[in-house]
């Protein structure tokens, strides 16, 4: 794990999450049809709540996806849940990451990779910072920025967004006041 603090959030323009061991706990369950499916924290869904209050709160200009290797259902339909774009069957999520950039015309040292696996080695290097659940595999964890107390599928997600947001530091009205100035 590196040294290097995690970027005060006004600096951050893009938050990139990979799906499996992310927003999972990297397993899946398989009936005799071949329908998967997986199990999802549903406080990283109100962890996305949160973040697109605090977006428009502060008039954040925050892109944020997730980005996967595979191909799946079960993956757009949590993504269309939760209200996070999702982009899928990228291989190459660096050449991914690099070009997305370019096309925007964004600096590396903006972009947050959240990433638990040897896939995401690549795009974990590429971005800016990288945060990573405790369950990684251990090149990964040595490899990221930051690594979280949490699990993948565990309220990951939602433990990265409070932290990011600096959660901590806000009262309890504060925190009130962006669900119900935000999400009724």
């Amino acid at each position: 794990m590196s040294d290097k603090n995690i970027p005060y959030w006004r600096d951050v323009h893009t938050i990139v999450f990979d799906f499996d061991g992310v927003f999972t706990d990297n397993k899946v369950w398989v009936d005799q049809n071949g329908i998967e499916s997986i199990r999802c924290d549903r406080g990283d869904g109100l962890g996305f709540d949160l973040l697109r209050s605090f977006i428009q709160a502060h008039n954040w200009d925050l892109r944020y996806f997730i980005l996967s290797k595979e191909k799946n259902p079960v993956v757009s339909v949590r993504a269309e849940k939760i209200q996070v774009d999702c982009i899928q069957s990228v291989s190459n999520k660096a050449d991914y990451l690099e070009r997305y950039l370019g096309e925007k015309n964004l600096e590396h040292d903006g972009l947050i990779y959240l990433g638990n696996d040897l896939n995401d080695l690549a795009a974990i290097q590429a971005a800016g910072y990288s945060v990573v659940p405790y369950d990684s595999h251990p090149l990964i964890l040595h490899q990221a920025d930051m690594v979280l107390s949490k699990v993948g599928g565990d309220g990951f997600v939602r433990e990265f967004i409070e932290i990011l947001i600096e959660l901590e530091s806000m009262s309890a009205t504060e925190i009130s006041n962006l669900f119900l100035k935000n999400n009724g």
